[in-house]
């Protein structure tokens, strides 16, 4: 493609993305800062050198006496950090490199203040009002010069006052937060300038940044301000700086702000590089190509690029995309007008390994359904574009990472044979990264302390976009599992060691960081569903992202806009699920049936005592002194005759004592419906509160028990063995015998497969 022609084509995008951005329904967030970044990449050396221009406004009711920053690259840096003595050098199966260690350095922190802006002539505004006037400001290309230009250097410089901090373990090896005193207090409500000239050493690959070859993806690159948070602010006491270290079981956590960047690298990267917002400009000279991006009202800004990259783009177009039978169906469920669901357009860039080509459809269709599934039920997605990476062979320790408006996937050709095409890996982190522009990307909880608003959250609405578009997750050579299913799986025998709500790094292992923060809180989330109704649930869900969006809640945020959208205490639930290392399991202990033995002795019947026995049966009327003598003569002659007066107990109808005893295994207590079914069909159900560890069940009735079940309905998916929910007084052998043959015919189509391969 020859240069005017891309020059025509990113005209016809910005264009584009204006029309978009005008169609926006949502409002951004009030910047805390404006960022712009100029840097360089250099592929020889795998080096950035940028230069960074922060304009920070104080938003909290105190001063702030010094600025605190995120060195993440530093994470990188060797095997004494505290991500790699925690990871051990490992994430996701993957090793980082003894070799190629990454790092950041600040090289220069020039400070000013709005007197000394005004002094040298640079301040012509203050801070942007809205996002949209944060790029009418000073801020932009023409007062920052060449690429690098230091503008602020008659600033002092907070370089000489730089003090690495460890506020998570005291790791004196961890250098991932830096704190920079000031010369004066910053005080509520006003803004500084900050000029960082910085160098980041790319890693090899690892822990979703880095390099592999020519393919670079800059996650984490650049020196990130930190949170200052206000008292109050999530339940804060005291005011301060939340800057946690780079944890291998943790993201990210920062303030939403407005973007604007330019890129520079070598030519051979034309046209192929992408980023965190909209392209607005790209210029070249004899050996470099510098990309401006821009985009306001995000927390974060990450980058790729790869010569080899096929550049492919979709319009997301909500007449076309959104059927309006879904709209109706889940408006109805809201109990909102179609129209108030209304989404908007998105223009979609995938950035693709050429021996991925051939699955560019299912990226772009799961990229679709999840922008249809969460806005829908959440509220639309806001931005006007999403970029998407799929990652080399070699660099895909970059894949399957969020950042705002750019996600990063994964495949393999080998998902293209006909055995494994319905192993929908591509589809699911396409649905699942995605939905983290929801949940992280919009709500911006803090991940370091509660990994499940963001995690748990994302991987139920995932479970429900990947249940309502494709029906199951994985469908090879005759097994099928559904998501819900592959997170049951996760919850093993519910024997938890940790809460779900608990800092991640404090978390046991690796293990339960993972199951407590993504499979159990998103089949938790289901279970809730499933009790409270779906229209109770999805309104109450809704509720909580409009309220909380761009303001970082918390568990305790989440917890009183579910218990204020239902009329019933579930405080009981809430505690249990999210802040007890509790698991649920109830099963039927036993279960048995049996006639009741035929009657001897005394009963009362109307008021008149009878006599059953072996033979015969006597009635006593009290006022008749000479029945007995009568019926005795009678019971004789009748004896004497060849009759049995026996016939009438031979007529009188079966009746069957049953009875069930229900056992509460786990420590989660929860109320059960126990449903008995008779050999009559009648089914009767029993509601039991589940605190006591067993209950009994006792029915006398003329007919015989086939079975009974706890939790009929299937309701409570987090009871974490529901093959002991049920027993079946005659065991059917069907459903064994099916899994049986199932597992059969994969294990001789696997053994088929690998010996084609081998």
């Amino acid at each position: 493609m020859n240069r005017l022609t891309r020059g025509i084509l990113i005209f016809a995008t910005v264009s584009m993305l204006t029309i978009l951005s005008a169609r926006a329904q949502v409002q951004l967030p009030e910047p805390v800062y404006q960022a712009g970044i100029d840097a360089a990449f250099d592929p020889e050396t795998a080096q950035i050198e940028g230069v960074e221009r922060l304009r920070w406004r104080n938003t909290s009711s105190v001063p702030v006496d010094e600025l605190q920053f995120h060195l993440y690259l530093n994470a990188f840096a060797s095997n004494h950090s505290t991500f790699m003595t925690e990871s051990g050098g490992q994430l996701r199966g993957m090793e980082m490199s003894d070799e190629k260690w990454g790092w950041i350095e600040v090289e220069s922190m020039h400070l000013a203040y709005p007197e000394d802006l005004a002094a040298i002539g640079l301040l012509t505004h203050g801070i942007a009002s809205t996002p949209s006037a944060a790029f009418n400001t000073p801020f932009g290309p023409a007062v920052r010069g060449e690429p690098g230009a230091i503008q602020l250097q008659g600033g002092p410089d907070l370089k000489d006052v730089e003090e690495i901090i460890q506020p998570d373990d005291g790791n004196p090896d961890d250098r991932t937060v830096a704190r920079y005193p000031l010369p004066r207090p910053i005080q509520p409500g006003e803004w500084v300038e900050v000029e960082v000239a910085f160098t980041s050493q790319m890693p090899e690959i690892f822990a979703r940044t880095g390099v592999s070859g020519n393919f670079v993806l800059g996650g984490q690159w650049f020196p990130k301000i930190g949170i200052f948070e206000d008292s109050g602010d999530r339940g804060r006491v005291e005011p301060g700086w939340n800057t946690h270290q780079f944890h291998a079981d943790s993201e990210f956590f920062a303030d939403f702000g407005d973007w604007d960047v330019r890129l520079t690298l070598p030519l051979e990267y034309e046209g192929k590089i992408g980023a965190t917002g909209q392209i607005i400009e790209e210029t070249t000279d004899s050996t470099n190509v510098t990309v401006r991006f821009q985009q306001p009202g995000v927390h974060d800004f990450a980058w790729t690029a790869d010569p080899d990259f096929i550049v492919l783009e979709e319009l997301f177009d909500p007449d076309i995309d959104v059927p309006a039978e879904q709209t109706r169906q889940i408006a109805e469920i809201l109990g909102l007008p179609d129209e108030e669901l209304r989404l908007q357009p998105v223009m979609i860039r995938l950035m693709l390994q050429p021996a991925h080509r051939s699955q560019a459809r299912r990226y772009f269709d799961a990229a679709k359904a999840a922008i249809r599934g969460y806005g829908l039920r959440l509220g639309a997605y806001p931005y006007p574009t999403l970029t998407m990476v799929d990652p080399p062979r070699g660099g895909q320790g970059a894949g399957g990472m969020e950042y705002p408006t750019f996600i990063t996937l994964g495949t393999h050709p080998i998902l293209n044979l006909p055995p494994f095409k319905k192993i929908r890996m591509p589809e699911t982190v396409t649905v699942h990264e995605f939905g983290h522009n929801f949940f992280q990307g919009m709500i911006a909880s803090n991940e370091f302390e509660e990994a499940w608003i963001d995690e748990g959250m994302n991987s139920y609405y995932e479970m429900l976009v990947m249940e309502e578009f494709y029906g199951s997750m994985i469908e090879v050579l005759g097994l099928r599992a559904t998501s819900l299913e592959m997170d049951r799986l996760q919850l093993g025998s519910g024997r938890y060691t940790d809460p779900v709500v608990q800092p991640a790094w404090k978390y046991l292992s690796n293990g339960s960081y993972g199951l407590n923060s993504y499979a159990r809180p998103a089949v938790t989330l289901r279970h809730m569903e499933n009790i409270l109704g779906p229209e109770t649930f999805h309104r109450a869900m809704r509720h909580f992202f409009q309220t909380w969006r761009f303001r970082h809640p918390t568990t305790a945020d989440f917890e009183q806009i579910m218990q204020e959208a239902t009329d019933e205490d579930i405080s009981w639930f809430l505690e249990q699920a999210f802040h007890t290392e509790k698991g649920l399991d109830y099963r039927v202990r036993t279960a048995k049936s049996q006639k009741t033995k035929d009657r001897k002795g005394w009963f009362w019947e109307d008021g008149v005592q009878v006599l059953y026995g072996k033979d015969h049966d006597h009635r006593r009327d009290d006022h008749d002194e000479d029945s007995e003598a009568e019926e005795e003569e009678q019971d004789l002659d009748s004896d004497a005759d060849g009759e049995n007066d026996d016939v009438e107990g031979d007529e009188e109808e079966k009746i069957y004592r049953t009875e069930v005893v229900i056992e509460r295994r786990g420590e989660f207590k929860h109320p059960v419906t126990i449903e008995l079914v008779f050999d009559d069909d009648e089914r009767i159900r029993h509601q039991w509160d589940g605190q006591d560890k067993w209950t009994k069940i006792i029915e006398t009735r003329p007919a015989k028990l086939l079975w009974a079940e706890v939790d009929p309905d299937h309701l409570m998916v987090l009871d974490v063995d529901p093959l002991n929910n049920s027993y079946r007084l005659e065991q059917d052998s069907t459903p064994a015998n099916k899994i049986l043959v199932n597992l059969s015919f994969w294990f001789q189509n696997f053994f088929d497969l690998m010996s084609i391969l081998g």
